[in-house]
């Protein structure tokens, strides 16, 4: 049993491939275009499988777990999950997406009695932030509110930046009360203490808005991506043109944009060189607080470590079923033990 890469020719599902190999892994690469396909399992000596996602399910015999890297996960995750959940295949994906994260929680049921592992968010953002999340919520198990930041410290792929402009359509989002709450863009902008330095840094609708409330149960969360001022600015001055943003003309003609300035991701020297930190802080109904930073690898760099490591999991838990966040699957210290993570200090 195997496992299947989809989506292995994109940006971050070719660092996959290239370091499952890397590792002594022989995964299958799968994914839409076959010409593509080819090319990349000519080079690395592997298996390939070409088929839409509509058409997953008579493409799995002999694969244990699928790892998608297919994004927008808005068109790619609900499809997936049902082969995987037909054809007993545990799922693992990278996205940071909500309504993706959403989606794979409420088949928690249907994973539990068809013996299939649902994990999504398997990279960055979700990982590093869920890890911390858990970790503030055991140092303060009264918590009733949960802020948690970080900053990229590179530039992102091509997909990761077509999801972003797909996002613009829904604008901001927060737990209240439990609650998932539409918000403006830069509904809250404010300075965090990171480790490298403080910066400034507004609020936004990424995966951990979800995870976080389904891995510690407090009640208000609210996630900061770091943003220069005026950046957080321009996102509360935009607002009003969210319905322009949404229209499929702008949509596509911002996708066309990010393809002609972006080609791929960071290189591989900025991979090995570049820093990504994370903040959160958990306070109680009092006002006690407890808060803590950490730094790690480069986005892309530790979403291909932590992803291959999940689906790896997967893969040899026949016992587990159903959805997890990444730390109720792997523990709240998951992410400390991983290469060039440093440890969690109060902040």
């Amino acid at each position: 049993m195997r496992l299947m890469i989809y989506g292995a020719y994109g940006y971050t599902g070719e660092l996959i491939a290239r370091e499952a190999v890397r590792r002594g892994l022989r995964p299958v690469i799968a994914g839409r275009n076959a010409d593509r396909l080819k090319r990349l399992a000519a080079e690395l000596d592997l298996d390939c499988r070409a088929f839409p996602v509509d058409d997953a399910r008579n493409h799995l015999d002999g694969i244990r777990t699928i790892l998608n890297c297919a994004g927008p996960f808005s068109q790619t995750a609900a499809l997936l999950t049902g082969a995987c959940l037909a054809r007993g295949v545990h799922y693992v994906d990278v996205t940071g997406e909500i309504p993706a994260l959403a989606h794979c929680h409420r088949l928690d049921a249907e994973a539990r009695s068809a013996g299939v592992i649902l994990c999504p968010g398997a990279g960055f953002d979700v990982v590093p932030t869920d890890c911390l999340a858990a970790t503030l919520k055991a140092r303060k198990p009264d918590a009733v509110s949960l802020n948690l930041a970080f900053s990229f410290g590179t530039k992102p792929s091509v997909g990761t930046a077509k999801t972003t402009i797909e996002g613009l359509k829904q604008g901001g989002m927060i737990r209240r009360d439990h609650a998932l709450v539409r918000v403006p863009d830069g509904y809250d902008i404010r300075r965090i203490p990171f480790p490298l330095g403080e910066r400034w840094a507004a609020t936004v609708p990424y995966g951990d808005v979800y995870t976080a409330g389904v891995t510690t149960g407090i009640p208000n969360i609210m996630v900061y991506s770091a943003a220069p001022l005026a950046a957080g600015i321009a996102m509360k001055l935009a607002n009003p043109l969210r319905r322009l943003v949404a229209t499929p003309f702008v949509q596509k003609r911002l996708t066309r944009l990010v393809e002609r300035v972006l080609s791929g991701g960071p290189d591989a020297q900025a991979r090995a060189e570049q820093r990504t930190e994370f903040w959160g802080e958990a306070v109680d109904a009092g006002g006690g607080r407890v808060a803590l930073g950490f730094s790690a690898p480069n986005v892309y760099a530790l979403t291909v470590d932590t992803a291959l490591e999940i689906a790896a999991h997967c893969s040899a838990a026949p016992t587990k079923a159903g959805f997890y966040t990444p730390s109720m699957l792997m523990g709240a210290d998951f992410v400390s033990h991983r290469p060039g993570v440093t440890p969690m200090v109060e902040a």
